[in-house]
């Protein structure tokens, strides 16, 4: 018998996903739903083109299906907070737990999500929704981090007696899938599931449709390396990679959403003609969409500066350049004459002026290429920061953190690694996180504690 067919987002036409995204768009304007659908996956239907066509491709390329999936989704995202969510709204002694973690990628490119049964514990009513939100955290996480491509999941059975097989828990894994994250499955690698389990496999089984059937691999040591990349095979199934879990707050931080479009992420509930409303009220947004190698800087949250006005572009400045207390590489703002107009420059939060604030440009076949980008304090005590990237294999970034002092600038060089041509990075992503802190100088060990404190980000895109 012919088995189903498993359609992707090449099968659906631009105009399937735009048809799709008229008719979610007009649904949530009606009074009894605008208020249960989050404004950020509103806005993420206008502005991310593939989200539309994942769902047309999860419902099988059946525009009714789709739409009802997506509606049960993003009434979902909203019920659990999702586009709210943070490491502190997660219990913190699930993360270092390690039963579900993130490592190495299958055959085909997909990330691999690992949920270890052997360090899984049973738990029922408040505490069983508890992991269930840490669950959804870790799949968000992922989708954010791999631009909503496809992932893996490995079933790792290896070490789990009988009474680590959590039944519940395993169907709303399946079900976050099935129900919620449109096209998102490569593969569920089940690994060295017990005999005792045949039984309760078949159970799981019947949680999928039977198209998904396709993409279920059971796998042993000695052919799971037919499935995951060879050197992403742990020792614990037979490979060589050493890796084990161990719990780091800055690993396990929710990025930012890559998939929203207007300037600042910025989130607006929709006007009566479905239009986005941008901060200048122009009704107007641009969607993030890489143009060549750009990156593309926005703040995260609309903060109030030290003034009172929110977070704007604004001229910044240049000049002759200074070593502080920090080590960083700063710059002495303290001639203004010597200051030039830089009027890309974003102030983030009354913390940091940022320059260039609205791109950055690689040459297209550029490898290696630097490109700096300024930190300028315009707080009058120091101020702590970091960057991040999606890709810290294919960038460097010197210095990674550190601290800029009252009317002090620092200079980040962004560069591309060893080997890695502009082209190579487009859809990856930076992360810059500022937070104030009372002393101007702050030893390694101590910077964990800053990023606790409530910061203001800021991030960007190729």
């Amino acid at each position: 018998m012919t088995a189903p067919v498993i359609y992707s987002v090449s099968d659906v036409s631009d105009e399937q996903a735009d048809t799709l995204r008229q008719k979610f768009l007009k649904a949530v304007q009606r009074d009894d739903v605008k208020d249960r659908v989050h404004p950020a996956d509103v806005l993420r239907a206008r502005t991310d083109p593939l989200w539309c066509k994942r769902y047309m491709a999860h419902g099988d390329l059946d525009m009714d299906k789709a739409f009802n999936f997506m509606m049960d989704s993003v009434k979902f995202r909203h019920a659990m907070g999702v586009n709210d969510m943070t490491q502190d709204s997660v219990l913190p002694e699930f993360f270092g737990r390690g039963s579900l973690t993130i490592h190495g990628r299958d055959r085909d490119g997909a990330k691999v999500m690992i949920f270890d049964a052997s360090l899984h514990e049973r738990t029922y009513g408040e505490r069983f929704e508890r992991v269930k939100q840490f669950l959804v955290y870790w799949i968000e996480k992922m989708e954010r981090e791999e631009h909503g491509k496809r992932i893996s999941i490995i079933l790792d059975m290896g070490n789990a007696g009988l009474s680590s097989v959590d039944l519940p828990f395993i169907q709303v894994l399946i079900n976050m899938f099935k129900l919620y994250y449109p096209d998102m499955l490569n593969y569920i690698i089940v690994f060295e599931m017990p005999w005792i389990m045949n039984a309760a496999w078949k159970i799981i089984k019947q949680m999928l449709p039977p198209k998904s059937h396709q993409i279920i691999k059971f796998a042993s040591k000695k052919d799971i390396a037919t499935l995951i990349r060879p050197e992403d095979c742990l020792e614990r199934w037979g490979g060589e990679n050493t890796w084990t879990f161990q719990y780091r707050r800055e690993e396990c931080e929710m990025p930012p959403s890559p998939f929203l479009g207007p300037r600042n992420n910025q989130v607006d509930k929709p006007d009566d003609d479905g239009a986005s409303q941008s901060s200048d009220g122009s009704g107007t947004s641009r969607p993030l969409s890489g143009q060549g190698n750009l990156l593309h800087y926005h703040s995260l949250l609309d903060i109030p500066s030290a003034a009172g006005d929110k977070a704007k572009v604004t001229p910044g400045t240049s000049a002759s350049q200074v070593s502080d207390d920090s080590g960083a590489s700063s710059e002495d703002l303290s001639d203004q004459s010597q200051e030039g107009a830089d009027d890309t420059a974003v102030e983030i939060g009354g913390l940091l002026k940022i320059s260039p604030g609205d791109e950055i440009q690689f040459a297209s076949d550029a490898v290696e290429a630097r490109r700096p980008l300024m930190l300028r304090n315009i707080r009058r005590g120091p101020v702590a920061f970091k960057v991040k990237t999606t890709a810290p294999e294919k960038f460097r970034v010197r210095p990674s953190c550190g601290v800029v002092a009252p009317g002090r600038r620092v200079s980040v060089e962004l560069r591309l690694a060893p080997g890695v041509a502009a082209h190579q990075a487009l859809a990856e992503k930076f992360l810059l996180v500022a937070a104030p802190i009372q002393q101007q100088q702050v030893v390694a060990d101590d910077m964990a504690s800053v990023w606790r404190l409530p910061c203001v980000s800021a991030s960007s895109r190729v």
